[in-house]
């Protein structure tokens, strides 16, 4: 049997319709019943009319109630049809009988029923009014019940063959009514269906189209015709730096981009010359007076005739490949130095330690020296240590090693640093050392010596960054941290250098980790540039943020899983290696 509250009438509106509808019609059926009789002055026949217009009245309320109430919405509907059965039958009997006009109103119970039951219901409505309209036929030709005569019945006593052919008509109409009521009524459910499965699958594209365009990393705007922006997507609005509540219905490009003309000018260029703009990149600048490079390409949006509806720019923010592009420039030009100054590096050793030999022994044998030719010789000495230093340091920086990795336990090396800078004592008059590290640490994958050296640079460059007394704190914690824009977020540890010193000037703070860039008395700005180039080495970063009130904060992010930078790896044997230590991370 069909299910009447899959369809959309028989929710709170389709039946809070049929309860409206069915007192309107019974109120205009009964009052014309009643003007009626009113005209023949007849009060009996009057009063029985009232009588089942109450009945409507009653039965309409308290179906309704009982609705209200949880009751089965498909039964309310077949009672309700039951008695409008039951009442145009009592009606057709008091206006005249088989030769009642009011006999045809059974169709209206005949579509309801095939309004919410379609055809079964339609059929089933018919034949019961067909069954009602031939009893009381048999019932009135038998002479067991006389209707009322009146001048609105039709004029005359029919005979058996006008009866029977009366009543055939009348039967006809009901099933006729039923099922196309019925059919009609199907037929609305399934173009409901279909109509409700539609606009499920437009709901559904327009979900994932906007899940799309909500995740989507490249920012898009498309534009029309006439310059008005259609869609921008979050990406957009965060790499141009414009709040989301900027992007109102109508505004143009123009309104949209006010501080980035040559953005705006290519949007409009495309749409007015009908040229496509391939990939390439140009510089805008945010309301905050960031300059962000971007690149973009902006293609034409077409109708299906077409005709160019409008223009579609998608584009990217570039500052994380300019600044790789910059770091692999900067590694190149590094390298070309590196090779040539380690050569001449080594040359210069030589002939130097043969110099600092014949100073000593010349110091030796001359042991009347005073005054300015002591003080000369032992500043000889001094700068001939310092530049001995020097080109240590350079060759360290300059044939780096790579990296032997193995399972190095972070914990224990921050641990080992922090008890060496403790134990130091031109530190420990003036620095108090703190950890904060996790209680628990994963192994990574790193070259531990290497590791100890940067974390011994930075501990020592904080310290000595601070003047009078200070508080050097080493913490370290486990985070998810995407380390190059072609990779994805990864496992890390993040190690934090902070000291509570004299900020560094923000003239100095880009140049910290260039070589021989130095504001200290005697040092030979390596220590930060060697650190550097470990870290990058192995894969990490290395960030320093420096404010006023909150201190200088040196921060190294490592990689759980190692992975060297490009170029660190190329022997056969180093990618052995690497390939040998790819094995599960192993706990504290």
């Amino acid at each position: 049997m069909f299910d009447p509250r899959a369809l959309s009438n028989n929710g709170e509106n389709g039946l809070r319709r049929l309860v409206l509808v069915r007192l309107i019609v019974s109120t205009a059926v009964f009052g014309a019943a009643i003007a009626l009789l009113q005209i023949e002055n007849r009060p009996q026949s009057m009063a029985v009319l009232y009588g089942l217009l109450g009945v409507m009245y009653l039965s309409t309320g308290s179906a309704f109630l009982a609705w209200m109430r949880g009751a089965d919405a498909r039964a309310l509907v077949r009672m309700l049809v039951a008695i409008d059965m039951a009442v145009l039958a009592l009606i057709a009997h008091f206006s005249g009988g088989l030769q009642s006009y009011f006999a045809i109103l059974y169709i209206l119970p005949i579509i309801v029923a095939g309004e919410y039951f379609q055809v079964a219901g339609g059929l089933a409505a018919s034949l019961a009014a067909t069954w009602i309209y031939i009893i009381y036929a048999i019932l009135e030709v038998g002479g067991a019940v006389r209707p009322p005569a009146g001048v609105w019945t039709a004029a005359g006593t029919p005979g058996i063959p006008a009866v029977i052919l009366r009543g055939y008509l009348q039967i006809a109409v009901f099933i006729l009514t039923g099922l196309a009521s019925g059919y009609v009524s199907r037929r609305m459910q399934c173009k409901r269906a279909e109509i409700a499965c539609k606009d499920s699958e437009l709901r559904q594209m327009r979900l994932d189209t906007d899940s799309i365009l909500r995740n989507m990393s490249s920012g898009l705007i498309v534009a029309g015709a006439d310059g008005a922006v259609l869609t921008c997507n979050p990406a957009a609005l965060s790499i141009l730096g414009i709040p989301g509540g900027a992007l109102a219905p109508g505004r143009t490009v123009s309104q949209l981009l006010p501080h980035m003309p040559q953005l705006a000018a290519e949007l409009s260029a495309v749409v007015r010359s009908g040229a496509q703009l391939l990939r390439h990149e140009i510089e805008i600048v945010r309301t905050d007076g960031t300059a962000v490079p971007i690149g973009i390409s902006i293609s034409l949006l077409r109708e299906e005739s077409g005709k160019v509806k409008g223009v579609i720019a998608i584009f990217q923010d570039l500052t994380e490949v300019r600044e790789m592009r910059e770091r692999i420039r900067f590694a190149d030009r590094m390298a070309a130095v590196g090779e040539l100054s380690a050569a001449i590096a080594h040359e210069v050793r030589a002939p130097l330690a043969s110099i600092c030999g014949s100073i000593e022994m010349l110091r030796g044998e001359l042991e009347d020296l005073s005054g300015d030719n002591a003080e000369l010789m032992d500043l000889i000495l001094r700068e001939s240590d310092r530049l001995d230093r020097i080109i240590t340091d350079f060759l360290e920086f300059a044939r780096m090693r790579r990296p032997a990795l193995a399972p190095t336990d972070i914990g224990k090396c921050i641990d080992d640093i922090a008890l060496m800078l403790r134990n130091t004592p031109d530190i420990s008059r003036r620095v108090t050392v703190r950890v904060e590290a996790e209680p628990r640490q994963e192994r990574i994958l790193a070259d531990e010596e290497q590791v100890r050296q940067v974390f011994l640079n930075l501990g020592i460059n904080a310290c000595e960054a601070v003047e009078g007394k200070g508080t050097l704190t080493i913490s370290s914690a486990t985070v998810m941290r995407r380390l190059c824009e072609l990779r994805p977020e990864e496992e890390c540890i993040e190690v934090r250098f902070h000291n509570d010193g004299p900020v560094i000037p923000a003239d100095v703070l880009p140049h910290v980790f260039e070589p021989f860039y130095t504001t200290k008395e005697g040092g030979t700005g390596l220590g930060l540039a060697i650190a550097a180039r470990i870290v990058e080495s192995h894969g990490g970063l290395i960030r320093v943020s420096s404010l006023p009130g909150e201190g200088t904060d040196f921060a190294v992010v490592l990689p759980v899983c190692c992975r060297p930078a490009d170029g660190d790896g190329e022997e056969s044997g180093y990618k052995e290696e690497e390939e040998a230590y790819e094995t599960p991370l192993m706990s504290v």
